[in-house]
């Protein structure tokens, strides 16, 4: 799945149900970040993945917002597809990112 696949997948929708499927996404990101926790301990094993996926839910949030604002400028929501895609990127965001997104679709039926 690459930024171009992504992007079609959400240039199919419309407003609201981009909005339902970047608020699933999200909440799949962070289950799959959830993997950065140190392993029954208050630490964390996995700093790198946990930056990363913040960095992309600051993107959603922000995409998220200028839908549901109906914003001219949606300058979020145009490069959304690359942060999600993380073609980039290396290590474990890239998966985890890659699998939300094909969960998100999933559950949202598109």
């Amino acid at each position: 799945m690459n930024t171009e696949t992504i992007q079609k997948e959400i240039d199919k929708l419309d407003g609201h149900q981009k909005s339902v499927l970047l608020l699933t996404y999200g909440h799949q990101l962070t289950v799959m970040a959830r993997d950065a926790y140190e392993f029954q301990g208050p630490g964390v094993d996995k700093p790198r993945l946990l930056r990363d996926s913040n960095e992309i839910m600051h993107r959603v949030f922000q995409a998220l917002r200028e839908l549901e604002t109906k914003s001219d400028n949606c300058f979020s929501l145009s490069g959304i597809a690359h942060w999600i895609s993380c073609e980039e990127k290396e290590g474990d965001i890239v998966n985890a990112s890659k699998q939300a997104f094909s969960m998100a679709v999933k559950k949202c039926d598109t």
